[in-house]
């Protein structure tokens, strides 16, 4: 349950992010975000302790966190945000729980049949179908393979803090794992430029307040908790799965709020580049659902 509602919550972040990542600098919109977001921990945990009961160890691993997931990955995926359009950028970051697969499978932790192989090529071809079929960048948004790179060390970035957070989960509570490392990337990332945490100004504050505000309540806030759930759940390869659906919400988004509608290449990749997921993951997928048996 907590995967399908991050379907449609982190879906929509993309599309809140574009207009005012093309507004101001992406690297000002991630200290206002983690600026106001850290001093919101603070505040929290004079009402609720959740920074007691950490050992040093586990601190130790919270800042490491937290410079992957937070001070790392936040800020390639903002510029990547700034530069590429909403679905060709939630394609390639939805390649998370292929390369958790590909990293049990370089582990020995499990297999893959050449049939899967096969959808691993599925999904490369749907994601530069995607990629290719888009609009040309104006070229102040920045070149189209610096978005490109930036959009895979975001994922890369993802993918890494994924698999440490899931490894954390044992060691300390979810809302720890979730608040600590926000509290800790702000700390970080405050003292280097403090004026930039101050409130936007001009003509387009509004528009950069109110992204601001879905972006830290629900996209960093509740999904982070409820990735957080998910992954100790059902591991992180399963709760990616399950959030395959963000390019849909993503594209819908863009058509109806940003007027950009894809085009005929660009929806025949991204149903390719979906249909690879789910066949990549199909025999883990029924083995959750209800009744479901090898034998049958």
């Amino acid at each position: 349950m907590a995967a399908w509602v991050l379907v449609l919550l982190w879906g929509f972040h993309y599309v809140v992010l574009y207009r005012p990542l093309r507004v101001i600098d992406p690297a000002h919109y991630l200290f206002l975000r983690f600026g106001w977001a850290g001093s919101t921990v603070l505040l929290l945990s004079f009402f609720r302790p959740f920074l007691r009961g950490i050992s040093l160890g586990n601190w130790g691993r919270l800042l490491l966190l937290s410079m992957i997931g937070i001070v790392g990955y936040q800020w390639v995926f903002l510029k990547a945000a700034s530069i590429l359009d909403p679905v060709p950028l939630v394609l390639i970051l939805s390649l998370g729980p292929v390369l958790v697969a590909l990293y049990s499978h370089f582990r020995g932790y499990e297999s893959f049949s050449g049939f899967q192989w096969g959808m691993i090529l599925l999904i490369g071809a749907g994601i530069a179908l995607v990629v290719r079929g888009g609009p040309a960048l104006p070229p102040r948004h920045g070149s189209w393979l610096l978005g490109l790179s930036m959009a895979f060390l975001s994922l890369a970035f993802f993918t890494l803090s994924t698999l440490m957070a899931r490894a954390l989960l044992v060691r300390v509570s979810t809302l720890q794992v979730t608040l600590v490392p926000i509290l800790l990337g702000g700390l970080i990332l405050v003292p280097l430029h403090p004026s930039w945490i101050l409130p936007p100004t001009g003509p387009h504050a509004t528009l950069v307040l109110l992204s601001l505000l879905y972006s830290i309540v629900v996209a960093l806030f509740l999904c982070y908790f409820l990735w957080n759930m998910a992954i100790a759940d059902i591991g992180p390869a399963r709760a990616g799965l399950w959030t395959n659906g963000q390019p849909i919400v993503a594209a819908v988004g863009t058509a109806l709020f940003l007027h950009r509608p894809l085009s005929s290449a660009q929806i025949l990749g991204g149903a390719i580049a979906v249909a690879g997921f789910w066949g990549f993951f199909g025999k883990d997928l029924l083995k959750i659902v209800p009744g479901y048996s090898e034998r049958a």
